[in-house]
């Protein structure tokens, strides 16, 4: 279970790479945060909308919550949980990093931007 944790996590934080170098590299657009949390946390903090703030927040939340998993949270159903959770966090980064490549939006951007 522990190797799938880190899997996971590790799909986590690579798709969201993907999604930060599309974005910094891309054509000169405004890169805004399609993570609805995180958007709230750029706003009550002030910041501006970066791709790669974004990154890190995303690789520091990740690493807290499978040091939590691996030592506090030891059950199977904080493990599925977090699987489940990353899997669809997966996909909405891939989904985002496809929109911001082609520069229109797919069926997962249209459902974010709702």
């Amino acid at each position: 279970m522990d190797l799938l944790l880190a899997l996971v996590a590790f799909e986590i934080i690579a798709s969201k790479f993907l999604v930060s170098y599309i974005s910094s590299n891309g054509p000169v657009v405004s890169y805004e945060e399609k993570n609805p949390l995180l958007r709230l946390m750029f706003k009550m903090l002030k910041m501006d909308h970066d791709a790669w703030i974004s990154f890190f927040c995303t690789l520091l939340l990740t690493t807290v919550l499978v040091y939590l998993l691996a030592s506090f949270y030891s059950a199977t159903a904080y493990h599925i949980l977090f699987i489940l959770g990353g899997f669809y966090t997966t996909v909405l980064n891939l989904g985002a990093a496809h929109s911001s490549y082609f520069q229109k939006n797919n069926f997962i951007t249209r459902r974010l931007l709702r």
